[in-house]
């Protein structure tokens, strides 16, 4: 499939040669060989590169190849940075009838995040990856959300305050150690709600 949707862009694109293909995801000519002969297959952050580089959508298009359902879910704050996406190592290749059922997020709003402290303990571990909708910024329904604390993104459990004027979010942790505080809403810096989390059994 990677060889023969390889060969179709290149006939569909003449004026685009392995070089360059090469260049543009940082690999010597003969990686690009390879993909074209059967003996070597593209990578999730490489097919990105691709799509770019052939002038189709890399963003909002995260599906992995013609007729596959799976998509390319990179890093949280990737979007943000200089670095393209396709350099984003840590991207996740996932079937879409995971999120079947789960979540009406398009693909492009999940992102992976790596938790970053222990004030979700013991629901989430330091070091755990999670998927984050974008999308949904909202805790209502209350949920665990990751927030911008203005020096990075944090994880926190958010509820709106009942009848508060002006209205106001309640952050809190499952660790004790964390205070819980409330915020004005309009202060608030929701970037999006945990939907799931990758645990090792």
């Amino acid at each position: 499939m990677d060889m023969e949707w390889l060969k179709t862009q290149f006939r569909l694109h003449p004026d685009k040669s392995k070089a360059g293909l090469a260049k543009a995801l940082g690999l010597e000519p003969p990686a690009v060989s390879k993909i074209l002969s059967g003996q070597r297959q593209i990578k999730a952050h490489e097919y990105v590169a691709m799509r770019r580089f052939f002038g189709l959508p890399s963003d909002g298009e995260r599906a992995v190849g013609p007729g596959r359902k799976s998509y390319i879910l990179s890093t949280l704050g990737q979007e943000m940075q200089d670095t393209a996406p396709a350099a984003d190592d840590d991207a996740w290749v996932m079937p879409a009838s995971l999120f079947e059922n789960r979540t009406k997020a398009p693909p492009e709003k999940i992102r992976i995040f790596a938790v970053q402290e222990d004030a979700m303990v013991p629901d989430l571990q330091q070091g755990e990856r999670v998927l984050v909708d974008l999308s949904d910024t909202r805790p209502s329904p209350a949920g665990i959300f990751v927030v911008s604390d203005g020096l990075g993104h944090i994880i926190r459990q958010c509820e709106y305050v009942p009848h508060s004027d002006p209205p106001a979010l309640k952050l809190s942790a499952r660790n004790g150690r964390y205070e819980p505080y409330t915020i004005p809403l309009d202060k608030a810096q929701i970037i999006g709600r945990v939907l799931a989390k990758l645990q090792w059994l």
